[in-house]
């Protein structure tokens, strides 16, 4: 049976800890004390709750790896660290190869950031 039109969602918190920040901008080769990196958010799409509703709606194509296609990550605040927020997501198929994931994420309310990837599922 096929999963394509299908759509799962999740809502989660999630925390950008300080020192989380500054190793994810040790890694891109930032000096310590450097401003934020605006991709650090890309992080939480490896979560369990999100690999989860992937693994659901590509249940159709066994032994497929999803593959990023396309990320984005719009900054729409400053990123609070060391405390909680909100993540809200949608995972859609929207055909035999191709899954969207958009994510909202936000700080009491307030929008923070908001991300969409395009996984392509390859054999």
């Amino acid at each position: 049976m096929s999963l394509v039109g299908g759509t799962r969602k999740a809502a989660f918190a999630v925390v950008a800890t300080t020192a989380d920040v500054a190793a994810f901008a040790g890694s891109l080769g930032a000096p310590a004390g450097a401003r934020q990196p605006t991709t650090y958010p890309i992080r939480w799409l490896t979560r369990p709750e999100l690999v989860d509703l992937v693994r659901d709606l590509a249940a159709d194509r066994p032994g497929s790896l999803p593959v990023h296609e396309l990320q984005t990550v719009e900054m729409l605040s400053a990123l609070p660290l060391d405390r909680e927020l909100s993540l809200a997501a949608e995972v859609r198929r929207t055909d035999e190869i191709h899954l969207a994931l958009d994510v909202a994420v936000s700080d009491a309310g307030a929008p923070v950031a908001r991300l969409h990837a395009v996984l392509r599922l390859v054999p």
